[in-house]
């Protein structure tokens, strides 16, 4: 029996898709109406029965689009509400919890008395740090508060403002536990609280409590700040070398021993101890390395003297892991050393990867006390002088004037230009730095000559163009004149001329200390000292109404502030030509004038250049002044009768004021011309 299809109006909606049809905003507002409802079964795509019921519930529910945008924002204060709800509860349940520890009262009560604590007068908190610290009686609870986040806090002000019997108390109860707190992320604050306001017995007790975890704490990035700042500031010689027995073996963790100063004394007396105990230091050392905490003193100590018992064989391993560390290692002067050591030692292929991680760095690197020592070491024990000259010349080029303003930049500069000058440097420095030549195989004058031909043109371009620069100042000038030794005739010519133009410039003055010479110097030091005398004494009877321990300890500090800041007031401007330093320069530069005539009879020196720059109105001002006649006359001694024709026909159209002038330049340079 063939069945009857069904009607369209029999069909029933098992899918679970509700038949589609779009609705217009008219039809919106007025909600759904029979014909929408008859037209939506005769689609394809059918949806539940249950969200039928849905749709025809909210449409009849709500009567415009202006009602359901407020439904909708109560169901988002309604979320809101148990958001806050659940934040409340939360709340509660770690009140609670809180509660049931023993030292919650304690901690509570701990607070009230900090808040005072904070809004008091100095004068007053020494008695609230009293009642905090008897409140900790129990040193079970002092150890729970000092490893807490915001009780912390509380110790860190009690060591602050404490007396200093009862901080001292306080610290000898910590002390147990200071390797712990070493390595504490809000604990370690309390121990640098106690080494910036301990007594130096405190200090002493502290560097002696980090003894067995010397190593953990040198490993943790947190403590090992703490561990270098106890080594350089704190620790005696006795600590120190405790200190390092420990990164030689686990056997002096426990004990230690008198008669190990270097690593050399732990198998001075057992030589089948060495191999052990080298392994044992390059174990912890790489352990420190990997873990990026390489800017640590004690842990340059430490490799220098590895580097200087390693086996040769072995050198080349922990010269590739101290690549990358090697500008930390130039912060101290071990570190420098073990720096120095890696590159002498170090093959071709590290010596180039040394090269590019210091040429980042190596601005500050010059600028730094023992950094500058390891650029001066490549600059003497380097062959490849093309890649020096690369890597190292021209990436300082452009910031030659900041190297030239601090004492270390010029010292790089001096080698580059005066290698070996014992003008510039010791003797024992310069001996210092040529044993590295052992490990060069260029000849040393060779090498010297090759890196000048390349910079020398660089050098004179940078003086050209600032030339007020390269005299501003006498250390500055004394680098100046070594660099205009060292130029060939034409470099000098350009650069002598631009030197001269300055010199010769009526208005040329300079910032430099006031000179007092004889009972004028005496009187008014005596005069600077009584009126910062009277100073002192006025602000501390002012500190004393007030009855505050830390205001007087702040008014001292700025005091001496005030003092150490004299020198600004001692800088003047003042004509560069009288200057004493520069005047030094000048007088250098124009001796030179012999060898450079000789070396080329009818070519320029600085004398001459120097009286065809000099004008009517700059030849009367230095007639005045005693310095300038000795510059006038040092030209005369040190150059050809021409020069000294040239200067005597322009002097006589200002001879009756040179005759005026009693003080000794002028005198000389009358009985020198006329």
């Amino acid at each position: 029996m063939i069945k009857a299809k069904k009607r369209s109006s029999d069909v029933t909606f098992n899918g679970d898709e509700f038949p589609e049809k779009k609705v217009s905003k008219i039809e919106r507002g007025n909600g759904l109406n029979e014909t929408t409802k008859k037209s939506s079964k005769d689609t394809k795509h059918a949806k539940s029965t249950s969200e039928i019921k849905f749709s025809r519930k909210v449409f009849n529910k709500l009567g415009s689009n202006k009602t359901l945008v407020n439904d909708k924002h109560a169901v988002i204060r309604e979320e809101k509400t148990d958001w806050r709800k659940f934040k409340q509860d939360k709340k509660e349940l770690r009140l609670k919890r809180k509660k049931v520890k023993d030292s919650y009262e304690i901690c509570a009560e701990a607070k009230k008395i900090y808040e005072k604590l904070k809004n008091r007068r100095t004068g007053q908190k020494a008695e609230l740090v009293e009642k905090l610290y008897n409140l900790f009686s129990a040193d079970d609870i002092l150890n729970k508060m000092v490893m807490a986040h915001d009780s912390s806090r509380i110790i860190q002000s009690m060591l602050k403002h404490a007396a200093p019997s009862l901080r001292e108390q306080l610290s000898n109860r910590l002390l147990p536990w200071i390797a712990d707190m070493a390595v504490s992320k809000y604990a370690h604050h309390c121990v640098l609280r106690m080494f910036n306001y301990g007594s130096p017995e405190t200090k002493m007790k502290l560097v002696d409590a980090f003894m067995g975890n010397v190593v953990k704490l040198a490993c943790h990035n947190i403590s090992s700040k703490i561990l270098d700042l106890a080594y350089l500031t704190v620790a005696n010689a006795k600590q120190k070398s405790y200190m390092r027995q420990e990164f030689y073996s686990d056997l002096y963790k426990k004990s230690k021993d008198d008669s190990v100063k270097t690593l050399a004394d732990t198998y001075k007396s057992a030589s089948n101890m060495k191999t052990s105990i080298l392994g044992a230091v390059k174990s912890n050392l790489e352990h420190v390395v990997n873990k990026n905490l390489a800017d640590n003193s004690l842990l340059h100590t430490i490799m220098l003297e590895y580097l200087k018992e390693c086996e040769e064989d072995k050198i080349e391993e922990i010269v590739t892991m101290c690549i990358t560390i090697i500008p930390l290692m130039l912060t101290t002067k071990d570190g420098c050393q073990a720096a120095i050591l890696c590159f002498y030692k170090s093959s071709t292929k590290n010596r180039r990867a040394i090269l590019k991680t210091v040429k980042e760095h190596l601005v500050k690197i010059c600028t730094h006390e023992h950094g500058h020592i390891f650029a001066i070491t490549l600059l003497n024990a380097l062959d490849d002088t093309k890649a020096l000259k690369k890597v190292i010349y021209d990436t300082l080029h452009p910031h030659l004037e900041t190297l030239m303003a601090t004492q270390w930049g010029r010292r790089v500069i001096e080698w580059f230009v005066t290698p070996g000058d014992t003008s510039c440097f010791h003797p024992s420095f310069i001996a210092w730095i040529e044993e590295g030549l052992k490990y060069s195989k260029k000849d040393k004058e060779t090498r010297r000559k090759e890196i000048l031909e390349q910079i020398e043109e660089s050098l004179a371009t940078s003086i050209i163009e600032n030339a007020e620069f390269w005299l501003s100042n006498k250390h500055i000038a004394l680098v100046t004149a070594k660099i205009l030794e060292k130029l060939p005739y034409k470099s000098f010519l350009k650069v002598a001329t631009c030197l001269t133009k300055v010199v010769v410039d009526p208005n040329w003055s300079i910032t430099a200390p006031i000179e007092l010479k004889g009972k004028n110097k005496k009187s008014v030091g005596i005069e600077k000292i009584i009126e910062e005398s009277t100073k002192q004494l006025r602000k501390s009877k002012q500190v004393k109404m007030k009855n505050s321990f830390e205001e007087s300890t702040e008014k001292e500090d700025n005091d001496t502030v005030s003092v150490e800041n004299q020198p600004e007031e001692s800088l003047v401007k003042m004509r560069g030509i009288e200057e004493a330093g520069l005047h030094f320069v000048l007088k250098k530069i124009l001796k030179n004038d012999k060898d450079r005539s000789a070396k080329n009879l009818d070519g320029e020196t600085f004398g001459s250049l120097l009286i065809k720059e000099l004008t009517t109105e700059t030849l009367q001002k230095w007639i005045t002044i005693n310095r300038a006649c000795f510059i006038l006359l040092n030209i005369v001694e040190n150059n050809s009768e021409d020069i000294k024709n040239q200067l005597k026909s322009l002097l006589k159209f200002n001879h009756m004021l040179l005759e005026q002038q009693k003080f000794n330049g002028a005198e000389l340079l009358k009985k020198k011309l006329f």
